[in-house]
């Protein structure tokens, strides 16, 4: 008896010293372009400049906007199996990839696609599911609607030592591509 109560605690401890495996894919969203508008609150350098070189005070913030506005990439949104995370992976359209070959070519400075990010799911239903990517002075929502195939992007902002901050509003079309067919019944 002493030998089985032996192993059975070696193998109990051995499961939980155990790395969680990694969960699967459950959804695969791939969206358009999102496009949207932006509206920013505060002052800009431009004008803090201005009352600098002009010794005069620095003028009071304001609400500037709306003004058309979007992300250049599309982007690809992987929920694992768990619903708790989602991965988000921004693509290059095939015009900006041909723009960054020929800047290359001319020696012109580029800056690399964003790396994919990681957002936790806050909401997952068959009818809407929602996630928050938090960054250093940034937070980021999305908001898809499988049965209306579309998605809701917002972020809000501020830069280090800036005095202004903004908020982007993106709506997209959305594919949604479901691991097993009855999952987005769940």
């Amino acid at each position: 008896m002493r030998w089985h109560l032996g192993k059975i605690a070696a193998l109990a401890l051995a499961c939980i010293a155990m790395p969680k495996a990694e969960a699967e894919p459950l959804v695969t969203i791939s969206c358009d372009k999102p496009k949207g508008f932006n509206i920013a609150y505060g002052t800009t350098l431009v004008e803090r400049a201005d009352a600098r070189e002009k010794k005069q005070p620095e003028p009071p913030p304001k609400l500037r906007g709306p003004t058309e506005d979007g992300y250049v990439g599309t982007p690809t949104f992987v929920i694992d199996s768990n619903k708790e995370k989602m991965t988000v992976i921004w693509a290059e359209p095939p015009e900006d990839v041909e723009l960054r070959k020929r800047a290359k070519e001319l020696n012109l400075p580029q800056l690399p696609p964003p790396p994919a990010a990681e957002a936790t799911v806050v909401l997952f239903f068959s009818e809407q599911i929602s996630a928050v990517e938090v960054e250093p002075w940034s937070i980021t929502t999305y908001s898809f609607f499988p049965t209306l195939r579309t998605a809701f992007i917002a972020q809000q902002a501020m830069q280090p030592g800036s005095k202004s901050t903004t908020q982007l509003a993106t709506f997209a079309h959305c594919e949604f591509s479901w691991t097993n067919a009855n999952d987005h019944h769940r």
